[in-house]
């Protein structure tokens, strides 16, 4: 992966949880990380959150000034351009869930503009959330997501999962859908993410699979227990 990372995703895609994950990853290898909150649409999960995680873990936050407040306004941290100025390794942008959300990287497009060789542009996507359960349905997605951020986009994690009830067959299922976006954008699969038990089980699955993308094992950081509750 590059230096910049630019993380968009629509709500439920688990875009945050991966960014956090490549933070924290890339600081505990010694490299000189930080996370940019810019999801100023969704008011949950955020991963400006997680300060504490954060900070604990040597990763610079820098998010919306009410992110860790009740209130629940759409600015942003004049801070963002401090990591285009300061000399970063690793800079992780965790980007509003839709085309709306995206918008709020689109004001920076001159600064990725000038060091476009530098970023790396990846759709999280996962095929069990809401307009992305068929090929149209990503690909049509992608492009406003696209348009709305000012930039191409690289490539696409597939996170395809079910919370607790996720399979590494779920993972092997959405590439097919997956594959099909490739051939109508020409955006390629470029990651899979997941629990490094399913990943695991992935790769003993799909060994013939066309694709091969690089696995991004993740831990999970941001999920609430209430939602793995059981009413009884």
């Amino acid at each position: 992966m590059k230096k910049f990372i630019v993380l968009i995703g629509n709500y439920g895609s688990g875009k945050t949880e991966i960014a956090l994950n490549l933070a924290i990853s890339a600081s505990r290898e010694g490299k000189n990380t930080a996370l940019v909150d810019l999801d100023i649409v969704n008011p949950y999960f955020r991963s400006g959150e997680q300060g504490l995680l954060l900070k604990e873990n040597g990763v610079k936050l820098i998010a919306p000034p009410y992110a860790t407040t009740n209130v629940d306004l759409p600015v942003l941290s004049a801070e963002v351009q401090r990591v285009f100025i300061e000399p970063m390794d690793k800079v992780i942008f965790d980007v509003g869930g839709d085309a709306v959300g995206a918008t709020a990287l689109g004001q920076y497009h001159f600064r990725f503009k000038n060091i476009r060789s530098e970023v790396e542009v990846l759709a999280v996507i996962n095929t069990r959330r809401p307009l992305c359960g068929t090929a149209e349905d990503v690909s049509t997605l992608l492009a406003h997501m696209s348009a709305g951020a000012r930039l191409s986009i690289d490539g696409i994690i597939n996170n395809s999962n079910l919370a607790r009830d996720s399979e590494a067959q779920l993972l092997s299922e959405s590439e097919e859908i997956l594959k099909k976006v490739t051939e109508m954008t020409g955006i390629p699969v470029k990651y899979v993410s997941g629990l490094p038990e399913l990943l695991k089980e992935y790769s003993q699955t799909s060994q013939e699979s066309e694709l091969k993308p690089t696995q991004i094992p993740i831990s999970i950081y941001t999920r609430p227990e209430w939602l793995d509750s059981t009413v009884e």
